[in-house]
């Protein structure tokens, strides 16, 4: 008789897609492929944009003041879109305080130089505020608060740079100690409202293309998984009766 075999092969093709299908399972609930990459602070000697203000000026390669409207524009921004869609109430309060400080430092710089300064973010600066425009709620103040940890980070490197260039005014330089007292005065209110989000945690993702973080389990993932169970379920039970 042919029934037999026929129904062990069927059983056995059967098992080897339920096992296939709960590995793939697996893997993808491990983390999604569409991750966003993470922002890197400012290198004191990189432009804000191309070429920057040393190039407008025909000064050389430093660029510190650059860098410095960079970051201070970058954490303009921040404020702005953290008072248009920050949900709790700490995030929005240090929104409006990181849009009027970055506002008024990067004032501060431009008129160190006669207003002729770069103001736009860097690239990764853009990357970061386009993915916290595509989120909401609870999930975009982790993100806002992640972001403005790194963001303070880079304004604090730019105005240091700015302190130890030795090209640097004077106004330039006590633009460069406001920002950092500016910065020392949100510095505790960002600690204190990120530790209760869970934002000063690693491993969720801030910036990129607007993706999952790694570690969240998707629906396919799990569909897959149980999937995948019930049919090797059913091609055990076939093999037994098959035998």
């Amino acid at each position: 008789m042919r029934t037999r075999p026929i129904r062990q092969v069927v059983a056995n093709a059967v098992a080897v897609l339920a096992v296939i299908g709960i590995v793939f399972g697996a893997v993808t609930a491990c983390g999604s492929p569409d991750q966003p990459q993470e922002a890197t602070p400012i290198a004191p000697d990189q432009p804000g944009t191309p070429g920057g203000l040393n190039a407008a000026l025909g000064m050389g390669a430093n660029n510190t003041l650059g860098a410095a409207g960079s970051a201070a524009s970058a954490i303009a921004a921040l404020g702005g879109l953290g008072q248009a869609q920050g949900s709790a109430q700490d995030v929005r309060t240090l929104s409006a305080q990181y849009s009027t400080d970055g506002q008024a430092v990067l004032d501060r710089f431009k008129a160190s130089v006669g207003g002729i300064l770069a103001t736009e973010p860097t690239a990764e600066q853009q990357a970061t505020l386009a993915d916290l425009r595509a989120r909401s709620g609870e999930q975009f103040d982790q993100a806002w608060l992640r972001a403005a940890g790194r963001f303070q980070q880079q304004v604090r490197e730019a105005a240091n740079a700015v302190l130890a260039d030795e090209d640097a005014s004077d106004q330039a330089k006590a633009a460069a100690q406001d920002a950092l007292k500016r910065l020392d005065s949100t510095a505790e209110e960002l600690r204190q409202a990120s530790a209760p989000a869970g934002a000063a945690t690693p491993g969720a993702v801030d910036a990129g293309s607007g993706g999952q973080a790694a570690g969240d389990v998707t629906p396919a993932a799990i569909v897959l998984v149980g999937l995948g169970a019930l049919l090797l379920s059913g091609a055990l039970w076939w093999r037994r009766r098959a035998a």
